[in-house]
């Protein structure tokens, strides 16, 4: 029998910062994931910078309130962290990838 391959989604969980990032690919390996896996984009390629309110939270979430502009601005991995998290899953070995939208 094959062994199950688990992926990891770093996701908007780095918080802006890079150290968190980096942190949690340490953790993803520690906790027996195979892959991390990063998201690739910017705000301006998922959505519109709109302050219509069709473009504003109101679902009775954590977000409400917020635009999605302003959500995926802030949520976003910087394009120039991807070096250094896959540097860094090269040397823990740990499978690195992107889901570029």
């Amino acid at each position: 029998m094959d062994k199950t391959y688990i992926i990891a989604e770093l996701s908007a969980n780095h918080g802006g910062k890079l150290e968190i990032a980096l942190e949690t690919v340490k953790a993803a390996k520690r906790s027996g994931a195979d892959a991390i896996k990063l998201q690739t984009y910017t705000a301006d390629t998922i959505t519109l910078d709109s302050k219509s309110s069709i473009f504003k939270i109101e679902q009775g979430t954590h977000w409400d309130g917020q635009y999605l502009y302003d959500l995926y601005k802030d949520a976003s991995l910087p394009w120039e962290w991807h070096k250094p998290i896959m540097e860094l899953a090269k040397k823990i070995n740990i499978d690195c990838f992107s889901s570029p939208f």
